[in-house]
Order: C-alpha cells, then structure tokens, then sequence
C-alpha cells in the first residue's frame, strides 16, 4: 500500500510538471508573439511610408554666400537653419544639409523655403520660393537646390524628388 500511495504521488507529479511545462511552453510562445509584434512596430514607427526629408545644396564654388533658411511646409513652420562659415564651406565643396525630416500627409504639399544671403558685391537680400508635390505612398525626398544666378547676382532654385 505504501508503494501504491508512492507510485501515485509520482503519477501526480509527473502530471503536474507536464502541466508546468505545457504553461511554460505557452507563456514562451506568447512572449515570442508579442516580440515580433512589438518589432513590426518599431519599425513602422522608425521607417514609416508617411516620412519625407528635406534637403539643401549649393552650387560648388559659389560666390553669393548663404546666410540662413527658413521652412515651411503646408503653412505650418518645420525648420531653420543658420549657417556657419564652416558649414557654408562644407556646402559650397559639394556637401548636403538635411533639413527636416518628418511624416506628412499622402497627396498634394507645399514646400516654401525663404532663404537670406549676401550677393558677390556683400549686398544682402531675401528670397522666397514655393514647390508643391504630391506625397505618394513611400517615403519621400526632396532636394532644394540653391542655384547661382549671376546675371540677377542671388540665388534661384531647383527642387529635384524621389520616391522610395
């Protein structure tokens, strides 16, 4: 009797680990599940298909030198910029600023960029310029361009875009 009351405390454990190991087995799965979902979402949160950036450049060698920017997209402020010497340099050797990067609406935008320099003759000026697009369904980039025009001695731009 006593060897029949072991064997059943034994049977009772074993199936109370088998139950054990099957709450364990189901409380690992569920963490697995949440791991992924929470990764689908981070990386939906980091690279969402609404992101566009903004992004400025200068003619190689210029000799109008940019002072700041200002931008706005769809009525609503999201950047500015004051350059530096240095900074200007590294522009004017062929670099790009990023400007702003952010998520916006799908459809049509207005970008407007007001941009503040000295001419070749160190006369200061303001020029303002407006580019609307249309934001698809992937990430979006633009390029504002700051172009010399040496015959009107200031700047004038060129916007260039991609879709990812």
């Amino acid at each position: 009797m006593v060897l029949a009351a072991m064997v059943g405390c034994v049977q009772v454990a074993v199936a109370q680990d088998e139950g054990l190991s099957q709450r364990i087995q189901t409380l690992k799965q569920g963490v697995l599940d949440l791991n992924r979902d929470l990764t689908l979402l981070e990386e939906e949160l980091l690279y969402p298909s609404s992101q566009a950036a903004f992004f400025l450049s200068v003619d190689v060698g210029t000799p109008i030198r940019l002072v700041d920017v200002n931008l706005t997209l769809n009525g609503q402020h999201v950047g500015y910029h004051f350059y530096t010497d240095a900074e200007f340099d590294a522009l004017t050797k062929g670099g790009i600023q990023r400007l702003y990067t952010g998520n916006i609406q799908s459809g049509r935008n207005v970008l407007e960029a007001t941009i503040t320099g000295y001419d070749p003759r160190g006369k200061d000026y303001q020029k303002t310029t407006s580019y609307t697009f249309d934001k698809g369904p992937g990430r979006k980039l633009i390029e504002l361009r700051v172009v010399d025009d040496l015959d009107a001695m200031q700047h004038r731009f060129e916007f260039r875009e991609w879709d990812e």
